[in-house]
């Protein structure tokens, strides 16, 4: 393939650039959630003291948040190593960028749709779903009511949705999966000029035929 055809160099750039930036955004708000939710954690339980103990249960969102802050790191640095395999291609140092365009928008909508599954989970709890409280007295379980009741007489706020940094964590990922959709989406555009490049150049040129005068003369001579 020629190291001068980069099919849609600029605008695959400029959205793996979105992707990794959206990407990088999202990663920073879900670290910042998980160090912001240890501090309101410990901050509860420091609250009570011996015999008293108490379980806060936030497994639901802790763990769907993860798994998104992981794919979007993953996303992030799958940009990152894009957009510095395209920048070697507009270098003329190398083709790799665009030899591996079929596994780049792979693994890019691949990536976007474990984002989604699990996005749509993440979602869901922020806007549903609350801390889960339990209180022990001596080891013996307190009431529900009788927890929520202290829980509301603190002040404290159960309610996902109350807090900012998760609330960031239900909205930020939406944008990095609608760049890495359509950075994905660009490459198999770019993938697919690739192949109609190479194929359009690998056609041998048509022979010509022989110029019909040249049998005519040789049949003549052959009458004679």
């Amino acid at each position: 393939m020629s190291r001068n055809f980069i099919p849609l160099k600029f605008l695959r750039l400029v959205t793996l650039f979105l992707a990794w930036a959206w990407g990088i955004t999202t990663l920073g708000a879900g670290i910042n959630a998980f160090v912001k939710s240890k501090r309101d954690t410990d901050s509860i339980r420091g609250l009570v003291r011996p015999p008293i103990t108490v379980s806060i249960g936030t497994k639901d969102v802790f763990q769907s948040g993860f798994v998104v802050t992981a794919v979007c790191a993953i996303i992030a640095a799958l940009c990152a190593l894009f957009i510095g395999l395209l920048l070697l291609d507009i270098s003329c140092r190398s083709t790799v960028s665009t030899r591996t365009l079929t596994v780049q928008y792979l693994s890019l909508g691949f990536l976007a749709l474990w984002l989604f599954a699990t996005q749509i989970a993440v979602t869901d709890f922020v806007a549903t779903r609350s801390v889960k409280a339990d209180a022990f007295v001596f080891g013996v379980q307190v009431p529900d009511r009788l927890v929520k009741r202290i829980i509301a007489g603190l002040g404290l706020k159960t309610a996902y949705r109350s807090y900012d940094y998760l609330k960031l964590i239900a909205i930020l990922p939406w944008f990095t999966l609608l760049f890495s959709v359509i950075a994905a989406v660009v490459t198999f555009m770019a993938s697919a000029r690739a192949h109609r490049h190479v194929n359009s150049a690998g056609v041998p040129p048509t022979r010509r035929e022989k110029p019909a005068t040249a049998n005519n003369g040789a049949t003549s001579n052959q009458t004679v």
